[in-house]
């Protein structure tokens, strides 16, 4: 799928955890009643959205979470599906996908800070390999899975390097991120251990699902620099 390429993203309950074997990457920790959107484990989805970030490229604006497209026929971007937006989040948060340096994005008349999204050689390798298969096989159809409430936004307020603190929008729940090495430990308001995710906003969707909730915009704020004592 050519060469590397650079991209702009703009872009208790007494519930119980399990571990689901993920299709990509290592197995993740779920919750039993994780209600929000599902994960994709189709190969066919993802070697899609790995060849849109490759061509045309793909924009995330980082405070919120939106990810956008690019359009080779003007400057700027256009807002990617919900759908693809989500799997693009999912392969950011499993390493599939990587941010890049920041840059400056046109969209909806504003200009917006982006970061830029590398895709790895073994991503690229990964679905070259899919490509060969005739056809990629289709993933097992899933049961319909009930609607729930969405948290609204979702704030993060990084109190100091290494440990935020989580509101799940109107909801009155939250929960607390701390830094675990190179990955964050996610604990609930009652300090029990809900799981272990990649970064800020994978910990808040994290948190969101295990509450029940679908993860809404992500809003990250760091207050150890606003407020240095």
């Amino acid at each position: 799928m050519g060469g590397p390429r650079h991209l702009v993203v703009v872009g208790m309950t007494g519930q119980t955890s399990t571990v689901q074997g993920a299709l990509f990457g290592d197995p993740v920790t779920v919750e039993t009643s994780d209600h929000g959107p599902a994960a994709t484990q189709d190969p066919r989805e993802v070697a899609r959205v790995v060849g849109l970030a490759l061509d045309p490229g793909l924009f995330v604006i980082e405070r919120t979470g939106l990810v956008l497209r690019a359009d080779p026929a003007r400057p700027g971007a256009d807002a990617l599906a919900r759908h693809d937006g989500d799997t693009v989040a999912q392969l950011l948060d499993t390493g599939h996908l990587r941010l890049g340096g920041t840059h400056h994005i046109h969209h909806n008349g504003t200009e917006s800070p982006a970061r830029s999204v590398l895709v790895p050689k073994a991503t690229r390798d990964m679905v070259s390999r899919w490509d060969h298969l005739r056809p990629i096989p289709a993933p097992t159809p899933e049961p319909a899975k009930t609607p729930q409430r969405s948290t609204g936004v979702i704030n993060v307020d990084v109190v100091e390097p290494g440990k935020a603190l989580v509101c799940l929008g109107m909801t009155g729940q939250g929960g607390t991120m701390l830094r675990d090495g190179g990955r964050y430990r996610v604990e609930n308001d009652h300090g029990a251990l809900v799981g272990h995710a990649s970064s800020y906003r994978a910990a808040a969707r994290l948190l969101a699902r295990y509450h029940g909730f679908t993860p809404g915009p992500v809003e990250i704020e760091h207050e150890h620099r606003r407020y240095r004592r």
